[in-house]
């Protein structure tokens, strides 16, 4: 049977307006091809009001947490439910900062001996305008166009014991990059396994089926073997 892939949406336009159809939840088309070539189905994940149930993350067998402008509490609910259930996932672009930042927060909750859940610690921090990512110039040079892919590439050296460098048998990658802000360090358990030529992390990873990378796979099939690899851990 093919393995089912939730699709995890940015949802850029949420609760930014007091237009109520303003308020969506998107899934780009570049991400759902490369999960159908890889040979698996993919299906969106549907929050509500930016929360999602744990009913709809029972039915998938592993997750894509795609890019975006804006992490949400569901965001950090998937990456919770992920790493408790040891289910596949895989962040790009903003997905790998959520990550990062899920494991920042499971330190804090620590350090701080916080009584309340991980989600609640994020909107406590997020109310009091914690900066979760800091600004980074040159990644984002351009916007993405059919015709532009090569001119905004970049260099991503990569860990000769990384789950990359095991799949692209080489150690300097030469990716898609479209983002304006950049995690400035990771927390334990992770570990940093690619980094920008200017020092940015690139590819993060927490073990042989959850991981993160900055740049962006989903634009090219010849990347595909990224999406194979996170099904085969299905």
């Amino acid at each position: 049977m093919k393995k089912i892939i939730g699709l995890v949406p940015a949802s850029n336009n949420l609760f930014k307006t007091e237009l109520v159809y303003e308020d969506k939840y998107s899934f780009p088309n570049n991400y759902i091809e490369r999960i159908n070539e890889c040979g698996a189905i993919a299906i969106g994940i549907l929050p509500c009001n930016a929360y999602i149930d744990k009913e709809k993350l029972e039915l998938c067998d592993g997750f894509v947490m795609t890019g975006g402008g804006k992490i949400h509490p569901y965001h950090i609910q998937i990456i919770d439910y992920a790493v408790k259930n040891n289910k596949p996932l895989l962040g790009i672009c903003m997905g790998m900062q959520t990550l990062a930042v899920y494991f920042l927060l499971c330190k804090k909750k620590k350090e701080r001996n916080y009584e309340g859940s991980i989600i609640e610690l994020f909107e406590d921090l997020r109310k009091n305008k914690y900066n979760f990512t800091e600004p980074v110039e040159g990644h984002r040079n351009a916007d993405l166009t059919r015709d532009n892919i090569d001119d905004i590439k970049h260099k991503v050296i990569l860990d000769e014991n990384s789950i990359l460098y095991s799949l692209f048998k080489k150690e300097v990658l030469n990716m898609p990059s479209i983002h304006k802000y950049r995690i400035p360090k990771v927390e334990e358990p992770l570990q940093v396994k690619g980094r920008a030529e200017d020092g940015t992390i690139e590819v993060i990873e927490y073990n042989d089926r959850i991981f993160g990378v900055q740049f962006h796979p989903e634009n090219e099939s010849i990347n595909n073997c990224i999406f194979k690899y996170i099904i085969s851990k299905c």
